[in-house]
């Protein structure tokens, strides 16, 4: 959200100037995948909408955005979660608590799809770097629940090759995400001079 405008208060749940309720009927829904339940859906307002505006920097402080703040309730009745959503005047939309990547948790034995939540919630919360770093942790429970055994994380990445059957192409894939795991948790890593929503994104894909 933040990519397109450049905020003077980078806080965007702040507002900088005064703010003002409106009818909530006078906004559109919006589709969401419910970071409650994870089923998509269009999310209607349940409250009164409150606006407000951010100032641009390097702007005059006559020129900001404007945002729109709501709270909604997941349309699965099952569910009935509750989220904030901030809509920017070209539509960006933020959403409180966040979306949440979607995967098959079946048949993930418990401590690998523990570590594989972690990640994507650290994704979420733009955390990108941490993610990185769960999505190591998460080679490493790999090799120790297929039984591949070295000296450190490389060789056992080699030992694992003989104990599964993947395509060559995702063993390849796995050291990649270990040096990005690396570069995650080490300054002195450089394999990846930065580590942001897309490379977080897919390594938790991989």
């Amino acid at each position: 959200m933040t990519e397109k405008y450049i905020f003077e208060n980078q806080n965007i749940f702040q507002a900088d100037s005064g703010h003002q309720e409106f009818d909530k009927q006078s906004n559109q829904t919006v589709s969401i995948r419910c970071p409650h339940c994870s089923h998509i859906g269009a999310f209607q307002t349940a409250t009164r909408g409150v606006t407000y505006s951010k100032y641009l920097k390097g702007f005059s402080r006559q020129r900001g955005a404007s945002l729109f703040a709501f709270i909604r309730i997941c349309p699965n009745t099952t569910c009935n979660g509750i989220v904030f959503t901030l809509t920017m005047s070209s539509g960006e939309i933020q959403i409180l608590p966040p979306e949440l990547i979607d995967f098959d948790s079946q048949g993930l034995p418990s401590n690998l799809l523990a570590t594989l939540k972690e990640a994507i919630s650290c994704h979420s919360a733009g955390a990108y770097r941490a993610s990185a770093m769960m999505v190591r942790r998460l080679l490493e429970e790999i090799c120790d629940e297929s039984g591949a055994t070295g000296n450190n994380l490389h060789a056992r990445l080699i030992t694992l090759k003989s104990k599964i059957t993947l395509p060559e192409e995702l063993f390849e894939a796995m050291g990649e995400l270990k040096a990005l795991g690396n570069d995650a948790a080490h300054i002195t890593a450089k394999n990846y001079t930065s580590i942001g929503k897309e490379e977080s994104e897919d390594s938790i894909e991989l």
